[in-house]
């Protein structure tokens, strides 16, 4: 056999799971501008690691095409390869976690906001009754750094939420199991509300608006609204997270639009009914690798039930508004 440790070439066998990563998500985005978004580190960083990769492997990987970065030959095959090794990682702890005799271990779960009162706090209670061996661990983060986070292996699952006129993340790696379909509800005072039955949307022309920041999911739903019926939303209030808009809807001096389940049942008079705004999606995301571990599979499961109720409840009052 060959003494790769006498020979300078051998250290290219080593490659860096963290570099490969890089690499396919180059080829998933088309920009290192793109995976230092996706990654949260700088473009000058994902440069210098694909360098180094370059050097690892011996070979040329990348190619300037104008103003984009593309793959050659042997970078499409090192992607191709790169995939495999990487799931083949996560598939080997799964295997182990398979030889435990029941599920055991951390999760780390990262969620954003409304997903932890959701979800996350739910599931805690429910594992530690009847999988007391499965300790979960819940960090609030924003949908995107959830990705993130999973991407770089620091968290298991990520709880996320979309919304249906929004480009969608790619999810290159990552498998998503949609937990819950809601959709949006528009909240509105009294005497915008009656307004609203009589002369449309066209009604909250005047009114004011406590929604989330611009370029938020529920900040994009109300300057659609307003655009789609042909006003300039007058935004009085700006706050992160569905709850805390509900709890300002509910003083009911501005107007709002929210996902279904945030609003609470005590508020449940506010909706104005038959408005379609949209939708959200909330997703639960794991590696492609880990969701065959038990662990990940009762997690999801509990995940599923919780999410299966909340909307079973949901269901009985939203109709009757």
């Amino acid at each position: 056999m060959p003494d790769l440790g006498a020979d300078p070439r051998g250290a290219r066998l080593m490659l860096d799971l963290r570099r490969m990563s890089l690499l396919c998500d180059l080829a998933e985005v088309g920009s290192v501008t793109a995976v230092a978004e996706r990654r949260s580190i700088t473009s000058s960083a994902v440069s210098q690691q694909l360098r180094v990769l370059e050097d690892e492997v011996g070979a040329v990987l990348l190619r300037r095409e104008g103003r984009t970065l593309g793959l050659t030959p042997s970078g499409l095959v090192l992607v191709e390869h790169a995939r495999r090794v990487l799931k083949a990682v996560d598939e080997t702890l799964s295997a182990v976690a398979a030889t435990r005799d029941r599920a055991a271990g951390r999760v780390a779960v990262a969620s954003f906001n409304m997903g932890i009162p959701l979800l996350a706090v739910p599931l805690m209670r429910r594992l530690r009754i009847a999988e007391p061996g499965i300790r979960v661990e819940v960090q609030q983060q924003t949908s995107p750094a959830s990705l993130r986070l999973l991407r770089r292996g620091e968290v298991d699952i990520a709880v996320t939420c979309s919304y249906d006129f929004l480009g969608h993340e790619v999810l290159g790696g990552l498998t998503s199991e949609t937990l819950i379909f809601e959709p949006l509800v528009l909240l509105a005072p009294a005497q915008w509300r009656q307004r609203v039955r009589t002369g449309g949307l066209a009604a909250l022309a005047e009114a004011p608006w406590v929604t989330g920041p611009p370029d938020s999911g529920l900040g994009v739903a109300v300057t659609r609204l307003a655009n789609d019926t042909g006003f300039t939303a007058r935004v009085a209030h700006r706050l992160v997270g569905a709850q805390n808009i509900c709890e300002v809807a509910a003083t009911e001096v501005a107007a709002a639009v929210v996902p279904l389940l945030a609003v609470p049942d005590r508020l449940a008079g506010l909706i104005v009914p038959g408005v379609d705004l949209g939708t959200r999606t909330i997703s639960a995301v794991v590696r492609d690798g880990r969701r065959a571990d038990p662990t990940m599979t009762s997690v999801l499961h509990t995940l599923g039930a919780i999410a299966d109720e909340a909307l079973a409840g949901s269901a009985e009052w939203s109709v009757a508004s």
